[in-house]
């Protein structure tokens, strides 16, 4: 038997684009691609790359539910939903990631971009924009905006001998103009 309305090649795997695969910018007003191939503009600066677990993204959503005398629910009303994304940065000494993980007023780096010292004073961490590009395994290219993400949950970082460290976060997306996030999709132009 054959199932016409079933398409294997709209099944995907993600896997990072070649040179790199998540972007921030730390200037007040950037300008977001709107598109999947837009070339990111000024301000843009590289995350490196990411742990194998890649990312996540995670749909929160909480209802109050109401129920009648009999005890079944009558009505279930939305009370909340949010996009939560897991990012593990594996790039530590990376300028950019230290200025996510701890702030960018307790990052001083030099002038190739490596942090020579991170201070952990409290408060410094603000909301940032991301930009998180990778290949589908059809080859269609997916680009997810986020426009301001805050971080609500830092990992441990290990520091054991033969143990990656690795920077973990989880970023609450931030509505702007009536979106927590943009996803855009698109065919690369052939080499």
């Amino acid at each position: 038997m054959s199932f016409p309305d079933i398409d294997s090649t709209l099944v995907t795997v993600g896997a990072p684009v070649e040179g790199g695969c998540c972007w921030t910018n730390f200037s007040d007003s950037p300008t977001f691609p709107t598109s999947a191939t837009t070339t990111l503009g000024t301000g843009w600066e590289s995350l490196g790359d990411l742990s194998e677990n890649g990312y996540t993204e995670q749909k929160q959503a909480t209802a109050q539910d109401f129920k009648g005398w009999h005890g079944s629910v009558v009505l279930s009303v939305l009370d909340e939903e949010k996009y939560l994304y897991k990012l593990e940065f594996i790039e530590v000494n990376r300028g950019a990631v230290a200025k996510v993980r701890h702030g960018v007023g307790n990052v001083q780096v030099d002038s190739d971009g490596n942090p020579i010292q991170i201070s952990g004073k409290p408060g410094q961490n603000k909301p940032i924009p991301l930009v998180v590009d990778e290949l589908e395994s059809n080859g269609w290219l997916r680009r997810t905006v986020i426009k301001k993400a805050m971080i609500n949950s830092f990992d441990d970082v290990p520091h054991q001998k033969g143990s990656l460290m690795v920077y973990g976060m989880t970023f609450t997306a931030i509505e702007v103009d009536g979106s927590a996030f943009e996803t855009y999709r698109a065919q690369p132009a052939s080499a």
